[in-house]
């Protein structure tokens, strides 16, 4: 008797077909729900998601590798990072297994050719074991986490409680199934499989799961072992179906196993820190004021969202006490979605009837809050304008939602079609406008600082190298100033052949976008483009990382596509190649605080470390919060010009977290 598993033994050829049955069904249902589901996210506007295929299908699959197989995403939260491996890993396992099963039984062994018998039954049995385990392990893990630990950004509802319970009993049941079935019959039923506990005990242990299970009721008489067989494998069947109808139905939390890996696929091609570009001239809204505004990929963003609440351990507009929740703001977003759909679903129907006979549509009634409004009623003013658009949330999420893009389009909303702004935001806007910095009651000119500093301006000589985008605040404001100059020294103690626009130097427009402002933006960036190619820049050197940003990552939007490097780049490299020698300061204790806009919308870390490194002896303090997990300044998303008037000021959490790396290294 070679080692392998009878499918089916003990059961009626009648109950055969019923099991496949349902399971027909059930891929049935599962195609019909989605394609209900599919018409409610076509309910949103059309979105270019299908650009390039080879290009998202090979970073699927990179994705797939580095935050699928290996969980590095969730890993950067070890507890609820290692609980996910084990139940997602383990899952894969088993649900690989049962396809094999699958396959050689109705593909191979009728031509005997089966290759699940002797070792590698033997093998792959003791793998699916310790799949199930850690399942099992993951699960427990879970419970304690959501039920014991109860962190406060897990919102638990019966869903999750009915997930955890239907895998547990499913994986449990096939365990007792397995051991049931080693003991199934008597040592006398030569030739049978299910007799390998008497006959062949060493090929159960590698299945040791199911093999302790049969060493706990090998006594019991053979009526009996044949009896809880039968009733464990109906119960296991049952279970297993039913779970999968239940969570189809209920198109609970175990739906994100379909959703999730499409949203990667189709997530944002655009670089991590460019926002989307309005089509002024033809668009009928300039922003989402209604959820049908949204397009079928923001929809399907909010389906895809598990409610995890990592975005909202990490939002520094939650971790200050703003109404900003990302987590909830996406639920309350979708909870609006589902209320709304059923009528929207209606009048498209009817539009098409209508467009066909040529008619009129009349207006759908709704019920509920389907009639309240989106921005201002479902979504409030205050949580549009706490979000400091710092990318925190997204950067952390597993499923790659985009919630900067929902927030900013909203307040596009506010600010182009209702023409409502905060006063101090308003303010910068006009400023701006009128005047093409955002540098409010300035008397300085776009000049000053350049006095005695002999730096070519491009009116005068545009053959250079390199120009130097000073930004608004190093031009005009007083403090920031003497960064421009410094960092013009270097350059010229470097023999960098460089120049300034000077007084021809206008806003890139950052704040404007940020703020919602996108007609205003668009009209400096075209301006700022148009300028640039006129006198044939190819590099630009800037220093704040917002400007940075937007000329890098925005620009090329309208055609302007040069190479942008960050002063701090530049001068790393300078000191690199030996073209400049800092002098060694005096022993200084120094930590580095990440701005979110270089590290996590650009991924750019290590060349401010390493220039501050040259020119000090101490090693570096790093904060807790630092790189990737940097904690926001509070000036993002034109939060630099506008009053904390709700919770602390994040600038001031920032600054204890400075002061607590400073005790805490000393101690």
């Amino acid at each position: 008797m070679e080692a392998s598993r009878e499918i089916f033994w003990h059961i009626p050829l009648l109950v055969q077909v019923c099991v496949y049955l349902a399971a027909f069904a059930a891929v049935l249902l599962i195609c019909y729900t989605v394609y209900k589901r599919y018409q409610m996210w076509m309910l949103g506007k059309p979105d270019k998601r299908f650009d390039n295929p080879i290009g998202r299908v090979g970073e699927f699959i990179k994705l797939g590798i580095v935050d699928g197989a290996f969980h590095v995403r969730f890993l950067r939260e070890p507890y609820s990072g290692i609980m996910h491996f084990l139940i997602f890993v383990g899952c894969i396992l088993l649900f690989i297994g049962a396809g094999l099963d699958f396959l050689n039984h109705y593909v191979f062994e009728p031509f005997h050719a089966a290759f699940i018998r002797g070792p590698v039954y033997i093998y792959l049995g003791g793998l699916w074991n310790i799949a199930g385990v850690m399942v099992l392990i993951g699960l427990l893990m879970a419970f304690i986490r959501r039920y014991i630990q109860k962190p406060k950004r897990l919102n638990t509802i019966f869903d999750d409680g009915m997930a955890l319970f239907l895998i547990f009993i499913v994986v449990i049941s096939g365990f007792f199934l397995q051991g049931f079935r080693m003991i199934g019959a008597t040592p006398e039923a030569l030739g049978l499989a299910q007799a390998e506990y008497y006959l062949h005990p060493e090929w159960g242990q590698a299945r040791f799961g199911g093999f302790w299970i049969a060493a706990m009721f090998a006594g019991l008489p053979e009526a009996s072992r044949l009896l809880w067989y039968q009733i464990l494998w109906y119960g296991h069947v049952l279970i297993t179906v039913g779970a999968v109808f239940y969570v189809i139905v209920a198109w609970d939390k175990l739906t994100h196993i379909l959703i999730s890996p499409v949203n990667v696929l189709f997530k944002t091609s655009r670089p991590k820190g460019a926002l989307s570009l309005v089509d002024l001239e033809n668009a009928e809204t300039y922003g989402i004021g209604k959820i049908e505004d949204f397009t079928w990929k923001q929809l399907f963003d909010l389906d895809a969202c598990t409610n995890c609440g990592r975005c909202q351990d990490r939002c520094p507009a939650y971790l200050t006490d703003k109404p900003l929740s990302p987590r909830q703001l996406v639920q309350d977003l979708k909870t609006h979605w589902l209320e709304r759909s059923p009528a929207l679903l209606a009048e498209k129907k009817a539009k098409a009837k209508a467009a066909k006979a040529g008619g009129e549509v009349a207006p759908v009634e709704e019920s509920g809050d389907g009639t309240k409004a989106l921005v201002g009623g479902i979504i409030t003013e205050d949580v549009i304008w706490a979000c400091t658009t710092c990318r925190a949330c997204q950067d952390i999420c597993p499923v790659f939602v985009e919630h900067i893009d929902k927030i900013v389009d909203m307040r596009r909303h506010l600010v182009l079609d209702l023409a409502q702004v905060p006063e101090t935001g308003l303010a910068v806007l006009q400023c701006i406008e009128a005047r093409g910095h955002s540098c409010k009651g300035t008397t300085l000119t776009r000049t000053d600082w350049t006095a005695g500093l002999d730096i070519k301006q491009l009116s005068e000589d545009p053959n250079v190298e390199y120009v130097f985008f000073a930004g608004c605040a190093a031009s005009l404001e007083e403090r920031s100033t003497k960064i421009a100059i410094a960092t013009t020294k270097i350059l010229k103690a470097a023999g960098v052949n460089f120049g300034i626009l000077g007084a021809q130097e206008m806003c890139c427009g950052e704040p404007a976008r940020r703020l919602g402002n996108e007609y205003l933006y668009q009209t400096l960036a075209a301006n700022n483009v148009e300028q640039f190619k006129g006198y044939n820049i190819k590099k630009i050197i800037t220093m704040c990382p917002h400007c940075f940003n937007t000329l890098k990552n925005e620009y090329p939007q309208f055609g302007g596509n040069f190479e942008i490097i960050h002063h701090s780049t530049f001068i790393s490299q300078l000191i690199s190649e030996g073209k400049i020698k800092p002098t060694a300061m005096k022993e200084n204790r120094i930590t580095y605080h990440d701005s979110c806009y270089l590290g996590r919308h650009n991924d750019i870390y290590n060349p401010q470390r390493h220039v501050l490194q040259a020119i000090n002896k101490l090693p570096l303090l790093e904060m807790e919060r630092s790189h990737n997990n940097g904690f926001c300044c509070g000036a993002g998303g034109g939060r630099f010009w506008m009053e904390e008037r709700i919770g602390k000021r994040i600038s001031e959490v920032r600054i204890e977290q400075v002061m607590e790396t400073a005790l805490f290294k000393r101690q």
